[in-house]
């Protein structure tokens, strides 16, 4: 057989049209010579391959051999893979690695590329020596042998099998590509030794295996056996009945051993029952099975005398009778708030058992009620369905639950329901929930492990209902704080995950927290309002529904930009509303809010506003100090209208009038005709000889009487018969210590000094006339030793005094009584007589009544009236005059007390 190099070495030349290979170009004549078109090469060795251009062809195609370039699977190889010649072109290729590929030598004539040849490349292995060749013989049928053929060649490879029949001659069995051969019947032996060869052969070489030396009649196998069936025991839950038939092609007067095996329906390991037993009634019980569980069952025999197993029956399946229920559904409860009554629904639910725990077709469940103090029963149902609705009061309650089916009841699933006033604290202090691998991982941490484990309960968290959809929940052992939720989680769905610690006397209070099994950016942006105050911009938003979130909301950000800067403002989120300050002053800006979870954000809509010209502030800064200003003006305004009595008298104090007083009444009413001149002390303690008019009013129990004393530099004697009566009495009116004086200038002046005092030098107020009035008093004084002007007329018109003499039409008379006994004794002649004692000269008849300003002009008509021209002419001409009126407080008192 030729080795691959010699291969690679021979030449065989090969003339083809060129017309047939020429892909542009009219070549028409033979100009090239080639290798083999098809080449089988060991893989990753090297290669080589020739493509001549004949000389005769160079001139008129104007070409040669180093125009010729090579492609390998249509990519150009370069020229560094190859050498050439005038006449020949080599190309080499140091490992060719592909099982299969296509060379081209190609060739440029004028410009235009034209395919000389198309070699096909094949690599592959050489066969490998085959290996445990085992043969069988069935009964009528076939002697069949089989092998291992080794690695793979990769290219077409054939196996011949040879048999060497003792004293019978050889025989082959030939078959391409399979590590199988059979002789079939009749081609075949009951008895006798056979010498098996098989032969493996391809185009980089050939292998032989190892002779195997065979008795045929250990090389029979019987048939699998028929007719399996396979039913459960009555009473053993646990056991199935298996039988069958011996199988119909078999050698006679052989005894057959058996091996059966079995297997959970969906299960992929089998469970060996016997090997090799000898079973003489076809039947077998296998026990130890889980109840009401389904098996598949197989069974197999071979002869006493082979080695050859039979093969396996057909697989039946058979089920298990029931047993009671394994294990107690699990259990928990959800409690609703009590009613107006103190009564609590009590809402039960529980798992259906799964098929390995519930050993059956469970039937239904019973549901107990107890009180946990004295286990009086309360209540007890049937049901089928998976959920039970109780109403308890504010009691502690033990709740059982149990589940049956045909064989029996399963375990009690126990709940202890804790009085409503019970305030439990918290066992578990942790809980962390991630999503991992699709899943949601609890983590949560207890100081002490619970009695019965611990309950982890979800729901759907949504903006109306914390704990809305379905209550799922599952039980964990009390060893591990870790676990992963069974159920089944939505994207982008925010849950309310807890955990409970259940203890003997119940579960604890849980400790919650919320999470999603995936998270995702906001389904919508946040709705943004805004409102200008100046150059600054105040933004409010409302949260994004739950449902639109997606998932946690980590911080808000706005972005707001004029034409010529940008900002952001990163936010937490709990943050819904924000002032944006120091803006320009009538400035245009945009502004969004971009709401983000973990997975990017959302933007609100985008909003323009422009801000104002004037800051707001600066607006309020004028304005409110004007208000405030003006509102405290109206307040002093009307605390000054409301209270002017009290600014007067704390400002300008009231002096006492007399012609306001009831006895100023009293005296209009009662004047008298007669006067008499008093001497009285100046408010130096000296005598002063010019008074214009004195008026002495003395008042006794049965008679009243009035001096007017007229003086104008010497005093004026009463007359006799103006006497007083009784001048005991009236010289206790007088006393000193009681006497009140009353000093009424011309000009309308009045003051009030007490008789027993000593007198100011000058008057609380005066008024004066600025000519000769002035000079003429202070040549007075000048005369007695005391100051010049010791007083100053008041002149003002607006003087309150002023208005109430011009008012009073008592003062008024004896002004004008004044100017008329001056006017008529202007000389002073007339006598006075009055001492230091200030006695009364003259008394009224009783019968005088209260003089009217009529009657006190008809007791002066015999002098005569001064008219204003003559008033003025007397004014100019004489100063003014001091008028002193004195009034005692007895007889002021004694006049009010008797009612006069």
């Amino acid at each position: 057989m030729l080795t691959t190099e010699m291969t690679l070495s021979a030449w065989a030349w090969v003339t083809f049209s060129i017309s047939s290979f020429i892909v542009e170009g009219g070549l028409s004549m033979h100009c090239h010579d080639v290798q083999s078109t098809s080449k089988v090469v060991k893989l990753h060795s090297s290669l080589s391959l020739t493509c001549a251009f004949r000389r005769e062809c160079f001139e008129s195609l104007e070409a040669n051999a180093s125009l010729i370039f090579w492609k390998m699977n249509d990519t150009k190889m370069t020229r560094e893979q190859y050498r050439f010649n005038e006449t020949v072109s080599i190309v080499t290729i140091k490992h060719f690695d592909a099982v299969k590929g296509y060379l081209t030598c190609h060739i440029n004539i004028k410009g235009a590329p034209n395919i000389l040849h198309r070699f096909t490349i094949k690599a592959g292995l050489p066969p490998e020596k085959p290996k445990n060749i085992s043969c069988v013989s069935y009964r009528e049928k076939n002697f069949t042998c089989s092998w291992d053929q080794g690695h793979e060649t990769f290219i077409e490879t054939n196996f011949t099998l040879l048999r060497i029949i003792e004293k019978k001659g050889n025989d082959t069995c030939m078959n391409s590509n399979k590590n199988t051969c059979s002789f079939l019947f009749p081609r075949i032996h009951i008895s006798g030794h056979h010498k098996m060869f098989v032969m493996a052969e391809n185009a980089l070489g050939q292998a032989w295996s190892d002779p195997l030396n065979l008795d045929v009649w250990q090389t029979y196998r019987t048939g699998p056996p028929q007719h399996v069936s396979v039913i459960s025991v009555r009473g053993q839950s646990g056991s199935l009945l298996v039988t069958w038939q011996n199988p119909t092609a078999q050698l006679p007067d052989v005894g057959l051993l058996y091996n059966i095996q079995y297997k959970m329906v969906g299960a992929t390991k089998w469970i060996q029952v016997t090997e090799k037993e000898e079973i003489i009634i076809n039947s077998i019980v296998i026990e130890n099975l889980k109840p009401f569980t389904n098996y598949t069952i197989a069974v197999r025999c071979i002869g006493k005398e082979q080695t050859k197993w039979s093969d396996w029956s057909s697989k039946e399946t058979g089920l298990t009778a029931e047993a009671k229920p394994l294990a107690a559904p699990e259990l928990w409860r959800q409690i609703k708030r009590p009613d107006s009554q103190g009564n609590t629904e009590v809402h039960l639910q529980w798992k259906a058992l799964n098929k390995s725990k519930a050993n059956g077709i469970i039937l239904g469940y019973r549901i107990r009620s107890e009180k946990l103090i004295d286990r009086t029963v309360i209540q007890e149902d049937n049901t089928t369905s998976l959920n039970y609705s109780l109403l308890l009061t504010d009691e502690a309650y033990v709740l059982t639950v149990v589940a049956y089916n045909s064989a029996g009841d399963s375990p009690e699933a126990i709940l202890i329901v804790t009085a409503i006033n019970d305030t439990d604290t918290t066992s578990v202090q942790y809980v962390n929930v991630t999503s991992q691998n699709n899943r949601l991982f609890t983590q949560w941490k207890s100081p002490i492990w619970p009695d019965n484990g611990y309950i982890i309960e979800w729901c759907l968290f949504l903006d109306t209902n914390p704990c809305a959809g379905p209550l799922q929940w599952q039980h964990e052992e009390n060893s591990t704080e870790m676990a992963y939720l069974h159920g089944d989680f939505e994207p982008f769905v925010r849950y309310n995950i807890s955990v409970y610690a259940v203890f003997n006397e119940g579960p604890r209070n849980p400790l919650s927290t919320l999470a999603y099994l995936q998270q995702s950016c906001p389904a919508e942006g946040p709705v943004v309002t805004h409102k200008i105050m100046g150059t600054e911009v105040l933004l409010k938003w409302q949260e994004i529904p739950l449902e639109k979130r997606r998932g946690f909301i980590t911080n808000y950000t706005i972005f707001y930009k004029s034409a010529v800067d940008e900002n952001a403002v990163p936010l937490k989120p709990n943050v819904f509303e924000y002032t944006l300050k120091t803006l320009q002053k009538s400035t245009e800006y945009s502004v969004y809010v971009m709401a983000s979870t973990v997975k990017g954000g959302k933007n609100s809509s985008l909003i323009f506003f422009k801000t104002n010209g004037n800051e707001q502030e600066e607006i309020v800064m004028i304005v409110v100090p004007v208000v405030l200003c003006l509102l405290l003006l109206m307040i002093a305004v009307l605390a000054c209208f409301n209270n002017q009595h009290r600014f007067k008298k704390c400002f300008w104090p009231e002096v006492a009038d007399p012609a306001g007083s009831s006895m100023a009444e009293w005296l209009q009413k009662h004047q008298t005709k007669n006067a008499h001149v008093l001497k009285i002390p100046n408010p130096g303690n000296e005598l002063i000889s010019e008074f214009s008019t004195v008026e002495d009013l003395c008042l006794s129990r049965k008679d009243m009487c009035m001096h007017t004393a007229v003086m104008d530099g010497s005093p004026t004697l009463p007359s006799p018969q103006e006497s007083i009566t009784d001048e005991t009495e009236m010289d206790s009116l007088l006393a000193p210590a009681d006497l009140v004086i009353y000093t009424v200038l011309e000009e309308s002046y009045k003051s009030q000094v007490p008789a027993n005092s000593v007198l100011p030098e000058q008057p609380i107020s005066s008024t004066v006339q600025e000519t000769n009035t002035g000079d003429q008093v202070s040549g007075q004084n000048t005369d007695d030793g005391e100051e010049d002007n010791w007083w100053q007329p008041n002149t003002d018109e607006n003087d309150p005094l002023q208005q109430i003499i011009k008012d009073n039409p008592y003062l008024n008379n004896s002004s004008n009584v004044t100017e008329l006994q001056n006017e008529l004794d202007p000389d002073g002649s007339i006598n006075s007589e009055l001492d230091n004692s200030s006695q009364v000269d003259m008394i009224m008849p009783e019968d005088t009544g209260t003089l009217d300003q009529n009657q006190y002009n008809a007791q002066h008509e015999d002098t005569g009236t001064l008219d204003q021209n003559q008033y003025n002419a007397h004014h100019d001409n004489h100063p003014v005059k001091l008028v002193q009126t004195y009034i005692t407080l007895e007889l002021l008192g004694l006049k009010l007390n008797k009612g006069i």
